[in-house]
C-alpha cells in the first residue's frame, strides 16, 4: 500500500464495512471510483489496494 498509511487503510476498511450496502457492485474498480468520487479516498489508490481493503472488510465483518 504505497500511498496509503496504515491508519487510512483501517479507516477505509471501516467505511467499506459500514457502507457495503450502498455499493451497487462488488467490483473493486467500481468501488474505487465511488470512493474517489465521494472524496473518501485519494485518487492514487489502485484497484489492487481496494481489493485488499474489501477483503479485510469482509473478514472483519
Amino acid at each position: 500500500m504505497s500511498c496509503l498509511t496504515r491508519k487510512m487503510q483501517q479507516k477505509l476498511t471501516k467505511y467499506v464495512q459500514k457502507n457495503a450496502v450502498h455499493f451497487r457492485s462488488d467490483d473493486p474498480d467500481y468501488i474505487r471510483k465511488e470512493l474517489v468520487s465521494k472524496g473518501v479516498c485519494p485518487s492514487a489508490v489502485t484497484t489492487d489496494q481496494v481489493t485488499v481493503i474489501i477483503n479485510e472488510a469482509s473478514r472483519s465483518a
